[in-house]
C-alpha cells in the first residue's frame, strides 16, 4: 500500500512541476518579447521549493501529513506562486 501511495503522491507531483515549469517557460518568453521584467526567475525557486517538499514527503512519509520542513517548503512554494503569477498577470494584461 506505501508503494501505491508514493507512485500516486509522485506522478501528482510531476504534474504540479509540470505546470510550473511551463509558467517558467511562459514567463520567461514574455520577459524576451517584451524587454519588460517579470521576474522569470522567481518560477525556478518555486519548482525547487515544491520539488524539494514534495520529495521529503514522497521517501519520508508518503501520508502527506505532519513533517514541519516539507510543510515549510510547500508553504513557501505556494506564497511565491501567488506572488509570481500575481507578477506576471499584472504584466500581460497591462494595456499599452
Amino acid at each position: 500500500m506505501a508503494i501505491l501511495l508514493r507512485v500516486i503522491a509522485s506522478l501528482t507531483w510531476l504534474g504540479v512541476l509540470f505546470l510550473v515549469f511551463l509558467l517558467w517557460r511562459i514567463a520567461r518568453f514574455y520577459e524576451r518579447s517584451s524587454g519588460q521584467r517579470v521576474y522569470a526567475w522567481l518560477f525556478l525557486v518555486i519548482l525547487a521549493l515544491f520539488l524539494a517538499g514534495a520529495a521529503w514527503y514522497i521517501f519520508a512519509s508518503p501520508g502527506f501529513v505532519g513533517i514541519p520542513p516539507a510543510d515549510g517548503f510547500l508553504c513557501a512554494g505556494g506564497i511565491l506562486s501567488v506572488l509570481g503569477t500575481f507578477i506576471l498577470t499584472r504584466a500581460m494584461m497591462r494595456r499599452p
